[in-house]
């Protein structure tokens, strides 16, 4: 009996060092590994997905890629039937041809009126000088001392009055002219602007045949292609998504881990689909808002009963460095984010 007792003394001892051992490394790992350290399993790989429509209704004419193909921006995604565009563009530069040479007219006619309207200037001026030529020598014959034949008086008279006849004529005929000069300018105007209207018919054919071909708007991958070649399609359909090589993770943190968080801070990002490789990566910001308050009803507080609920905030956190744009990680797949805010 006198030998058990200091060997469970001993066992007693060891067992109690051991748990105490196993305290302190408990410790140490939460002060150096957990503390300052805020994590999330609400979190996930994010990226920009662009839905590719067309803005006319047409036929499919060719779609020269495939789902899950990379493209380049500028890349050509579907190609519509554009033989009416292209016919509307003919018909909108054979327009243009008519009423250029309206145009043309209408400046010819007011080049041949401003013509017009000069003689007929000039005609006054010489009407304006046999009128005076005339009335002189009508006053000379009547204050002449000489004899003067009665019949050499009227024909003097008669020709002062035919010389006034004339330029009432002439200015009449000025009158006229200014009136068909602006007559002939507003025909030139409006040929004029005839002309900016087919220009502005033309450059909208244009954008309407450009629209029957739809291109990549960045770098991606093509995915979920709903169209097939001969289907007719309406202005709008959704015919395939385009998921951009740029990518981040979208971590939904309580609103109590945000504290201390700040752009900037790094992160460790472990990704459920290849444990034990974790990335490099930073806060990137913050939403300004909380994910309930976008819902389609969203809460009335101010209404019935209340109940809190602890609200999440989505943080964007990009990868440093950027990842490659062949990597495997697409939007979707989750991810272990965590922070160190000390």
């Amino acid at each position: 009996m006198n030998s058990e007792g200091p060997l469970r003394k001993r066992v007693f001892s060891i067992y109690f060092l051991i748990l105490m051992l196993g305290l302190v490394v408990l410790l140490a790992w939460w002060w150096f590994d957990w503390r300052g350290v805020e994590r999330t399993d609400d979190a996930f790989i994010d990226g920009h997905i662009a839905q590719v429509s067309p803005q006319l209704a047409g036929r499919v004419l060719s779609i020269p890629v495939q789902d899950n193909q990379r493209v380049k921006r500028g890349d050509v995604l579907l190609v519509l039937d554009s033989r009416d565009e292209q016919i509307a563009l003919q018909k909108a530069f054979a327009t243009r041809q008519v009423d250029e040479a309206s145009l043309a007219q209408a400046k010819a006619s007011v080049s041949a009126g401003q013509a017009t309207l000069e003689q007929n200037l000039a005609n006054v001026q010489l009407a304006e000088a046999n009128l005076l030529r005339d009335r002189k020598e009508h006053q000379r014959y009547r204050n002449s001392g000489q004899a003067v034949t009665a019949s050499d008086l009227d024909s003097k008279a008669a020709s002062e009055k035919v010389s006034a006849a004339s330029l009432l004529a002439a200015q009449k005929n000025v009158d006229y002219s200014r009136a068909e000069l602006l007559k002939s300018q507003a025909s030139l105007a409006g040929a004029q602007a005839t002309l900016q209207q087919d220009e502005t018919a033309i450059e909208q054919a244009k954008l309407q045949l450009s629209y029957t071909r739809l291109y990549a708007p960045f770098d991606g991958y093509v995915t979920r292609r709903d169209a097939e070649v001969g289907d007719y399609i309406a202005a709008g359909s959704t015919l395939m998504r385009l998921v951009s090589t740029e990518r981040w993770v979208t971590a939904n943190f309580k609103e109590i881990q945000l504290r201390h968080m700040r752009p900037g801070q790094k992160v460790t990002v472990d990704i459920d689909a290849f444990p034990g490789n974790p990335l490099s990566a930073r806060i990137d910001s913050m939403q300004r808002a909380t994910g309930s308050v976008f819902n389609l009803l969203p809460a009335e507080n101010a209404t019935g009963n209340y109940v809190k609920v602890v609200q999440r905030i989505p943080v964007k956190i990009v990868f440093d460095p950027p990842l490659d744009a062949d990597s495997p990680l697409s939007p979707g797949m989750s991810v272990m984010p965590e922070v160190d805010v000390r």
